[in-house]
């Protein structure tokens, strides 16, 4: 049935095409709706001003084309690609599809649901399908559309007509279950787009229950997916690719990739573009400021500000380009990450720092900025810090290194812990040898060495139980000799923490006992072969020994009268 659209007076018809019985009305429908079968170019116009919105069936068909051509020859608005498709200039909002008596294109407008079947956006080769369906070969939604080629800046929705509703109301709105939306934006891959894009990107589908069939990445030196050549042959680096083919090489090398299988049948006919936020079709005339630029020359394009930039501005070179001016005395740098303004001084220092000397100076404003070399080295002597206004900057200068430090030859640093210097130019500092003297330092540029045990509040009270108080150095060195040969302890590993104390808590050496934190002597008819023991084993009865302090059971012996 063929009625009239009630938005824009267009014909349509109300249901797929089953049978039309008159061929006057064939005929009438073929001269009033379609136009002559052709690709549609990349851009709307001659003066390649716009990208249209292009609107295709045959998917199927183009799908076995896209594969069969080497890629090569892809090209956006490939006749063998969209031989069935219709066009929208989104800035005059008109179709490609021309009025049959005033050849005058169609109006498509944006942000209006269009009906497939509306002679605005029939496509050319709807006309095999009305002629099927006079015949009773099969019956089938002319106004299907099936993929879409969307440039950055529009939205597409795209759906199947909620039948329900018209048959009630005579109303055309979308099935909800069968919307498929598509945002170009500059984050994705638009055909044409901002990144990169291949004519995979170009052919999107907007059925909703289509399905896409994944081509597994194959070795380079296996025919491609697409055309007879290998990856090798038709990506080799040493050809100068074109942009849509260099994607796709760059696609088939690192992943695999999907292409859209039609859905079996065809019911996506409602469709409504518009542009995206910001986006519009936007000419030169249109840059009122010094800073704005155009995201690109043909429309859908956007009206970009040019960034920021400290200590400088961006201004427009051209309608398209944003370049940076510095303000005096800064330059440009340009880096991965942009342009920006960096001081002509940028890189040199406010003052050199210690042991350098200035070799030129930059000025900038009131400011001095400067390079800056190493200074010889001077032994026994560190260098200054040069005073602006003071000193010469371009020179350098030296001080004797006094006692408590070593020179490095260029710097006087303190000597470390458990060292010192006591005299000038010292180059090295002496080591207090603490395990052999008994002195130690515990802090650093000092000129002399104190006792290690220096705690003279310590008490005994400190130590646990089982431990002795050492607070002489020869006592310590001697349990440390006893330590080392049985146990391998060296005095050495635990000096330092020692002699910061001031004390030591010790275990007892054998042949003693500990009471009240001291070592006493095991006595007579005793003996103790341990470290740390807090009593002494006793002699068999009848048994004595012969001196305090006993270390061992053989140094027990028989009183007289007993064997």
């Amino acid at each position: 049935m063929i009625k009239k659209d009630k938005t824009n007076g267009d014909l349509y018809l109300t249901t797929p095409v089953y049978m039309l019985r008159r061929p006057f009305n064939i005929l009438f429908l073929v001269c009033v709706f379609l136009s002559p079968a052709h690709a549609r170019p990349m851009y709307t116009d001659l003066s390649n001003s716009t990208f249209p919105l292009v609107l295709c069936g045959s998917l199927h068909d183009a799908v076995l084309a896209l594969k069969e051509r080497e890629v090569l020859e892809h090209v956006i608005g490939a006749d063998w690609l969209e031989l069935n498709c219709v066009s929208i200039d989104p800035c005059t909002q008109k179709s490609s599809n021309e009025d049959s008596i005033f050849a005058m294109p169609l109006v498509a407008l944006a942000g209006v649901l269009l009906s497939g079947n509306s002679s605005a956006l029939r496509l050319p080769l709807s006309a095999a399908g009305i002629l099927a369906a006079e015949h009773g070969h099969r019956a089938e939604n002319i106004g299907s559309v099936e993929f879409a080629r969307v440039p950055e800046g529009l939205r597409l929705q795209a759906c199947a007509p909620d039948f329900d509703l018209f048959r009630r109301q005579g109303r055309l709105a979308c099935n909800d279950d069968t919307i498929v939306v598509i945002n170009a934006n500059n984050n994705t891959r638009a055909c044409p787009g901002t990144l990169p894009y291949s004519l995979l990107d170009c052919v999107k589908t907007v059925q909703f229950d289509a399905s896409v069939e994944t081509l597994v990445l194959r070795p380079a030196t296996q025919k491609m997916h697409f055309g007879q050549a290998t990856w090798e042959e038709a990506c080799a680096t040493e050809l100068v690719l074109p942009d849509i083919v260099r994607a796709i090489c760059s696609s088939l090398a690192q992943y695999t990739v999907s292409v859209p299988k039609p859905a079996d049948f065809g019911s996506t006919s409602l469709l409504m573009y518009d542009f995206l936020e910001g986006y519009g079709c936007y000419r030169t005339s249109d840059l009122v400021e010094q800073w704005q630029v155009l995201s690109r020359s043909a429309a859908p394009n956007r009206i970009v500000t040019c960034a920021q930039v400290a200590n400088g501005t961006q201004q427009r070179s051209d309608p398209y380009t944003c370049a940076t001016v510095c303000d005096p005395g800064f330059v440009l740098e340009t880096t991965e990450s942009g342009d920006s303004c960096v001081s002509v001084c940028h890189g040199m220092l406010s003052s050199c720092p210690i042991g350098y000397f200035a070799t030129n100076e930059c000025q900038q404003g009131s400011s001095s900025f400067y390079n800056c070399s190493l200074c010889d080295a001077h032994p026994g002597f560190g260098a200054q810090l040069a005073v602006k206004g003071i000193d010469d900057v371009f020179a350098c200068h030296y001080i004797a290194c006094p006692p408590g430090t070593r020179s490095t030859g260029l710097a006087c640093e303190a000597c470390a812990v458990n060292t010192f210097s006591n005299t000038s130019l010292t180059l090295v500092c002496s080591d207090c040898n603490t395990v052999v003297t008994g002195r130690y330092q515990q802090l650093t540029g000092q000129t002399s060495c104190s006792t290690c045990m220096w705690n003279t509040e310590a008490s005994a009270q400190e130590c646990l139980e089982g431990t002795s108080f050492i607070n002489e150095f020869q006592r310590l060195q001697y349990l440390f000799s006893l330590y080392t040969e049985d146990h391998n302890a060296q005095l050495q590993d635990y000096v330092a923490k020692i002699c910061r104390m001031g004390f030591a808590c010790l275990p007892c050496e054998p042949g003693h006992m500990e009471h009240d934190r001291a070592c006493v002597k095991c006595p007579h008819g005793s003996y103790q072969h341990n470290f740390g023991a807090q009593e002494c084993y006793k002699c068999a009865s009848g048994q004595n020994t012969t001196s305090l302090g006993s270390t061992h059971s053989s140094h027990c012996v028989c009183d007289p009268g007993f064997e």
